[in-house]
């Protein structure tokens, strides 16, 4: 058992919300559907309560609008729940104007299904990248204090290869300031190489996953793992995707519920919130000055 605790997300989502559904399953087409996400975060849930993990959960306020319940049962199960954006949007292909509208929209979603402070925000996709820095404030004007949305690779949708790899303070326009934790790398030679969460997770072996969070700690990096109650079903929708897509989106799939119990169980977890909370105690997390880099 590791001394250290890691970093328990769940970005709680339909199936038909990934990206690479997109092109086959359009929004306007999503309400027609079936619709899996309660029994898939009702398993996540019974997982958690099995070995005493508490999470932070994503929420997207698409789902928490529909499944209200659903939010109430992470909340009575004592778990922490973050933003995931409202309708699941690329948020670099968004103006300011429409991202302020999602995320509000979001944020009500959530407090309407029983949510009374939301603290912490991640991006669809990791998609709050470079180009759309200045959507950041936002996050801070509405009571946003911890982003996850920083993904430090090489990726044609949401990388930031240049991007830290260690939790920092970003200080914002008119003295506001964002936590930004980003996603778990284990750095090799010039190359951040990603393994904690979505395909990394279901396609690397667990023994893999084992070397390369020993890595990470000893790298200094907190390891956060990243997943989508999606993951834990056994249902793969047949849509038209290519067989790359295919296998980001379902690869491994049919091995991740018996990962997850073996990585619950040989693991020791803790809150996004939780983690930032002693690093703040600490006072020992760097900051970064306006504009980010």
């Amino acid at each position: 058992m590791r001394a250290r605790r890691d970093i328990l997300t769940i970005d709680v989502e339909e199936w038909f919300h990934g990206h690479n559904y997109l092109p086959h399953v359009p929004p306007e087409r999503w309400d027609a559907q079936e619709s899996r996400v309660v029994a898939n975060t009702r398993h996540c849930l019974d997982l958690l309560a099995k070995y005493d993990v508490r999470a932070t959960f994503f929420v997207l306020g698409w789902v928490a609008a529909r499944q209200p319940d659903l939010v109430g049962r992470i909340l009575a199960a004592g778990h922490e729940v973050g933003c995931h954006s409202h309708a699941h949007p690329v948020v670099y292909e968004l103006t300011e104007g429409d991202f302020l509208a999602d995320l509000k929209q979001g944020l009500a979603a959530l407090t309407a299904a029983g949510v009374t402070s939301c603290r912490l925000y991640r991006a669809p996709s990791f998609s709050l990248t470079r180009q759309v820095h200045q959507f950041l404030p936002l996050l801070a004007d509405h009571g946003i204090d911890i982003d996850s949305s920083v993904f430090p690779i090489h990726h044609p949708r949401y990388g930031q290869p240049r991007a830290a790899r260690h939790p920092y303070r970003q200080q914002l326009p008119r003295q506001l300031e964002l936590v930004r934790v980003p996603m778990t790398t284990v750095r090799c030679g010039s190359v951040n190489l990603p393994f904690s969460g979505g395909g990394y997770l279901r396609l690397l072996p667990l023994a893999l996953y084992r070397r390369l969070a020993e890595m990470a700690h000893r790298q200094g990096v907190p390891v956060m793992i990243y997943l989508h109650p999606w993951e834990l079903d056994s249902f793969r929708p047949e849509v038209g995707m290519s067989r790359l897509d295919r296998l980001r989106s379902q690869g491994g799939q049919n091995r991740m519920p018996a990962k997850l119990e073996e990585i619950l169980a040989d693991g020791r977890f803790q809150t996004l919130g939780e983690y930032v909370g002693t690093r703040r105690a600490a006072d020992d997390l760097p900051c970064r000055t306006w504009p980010p880099t």
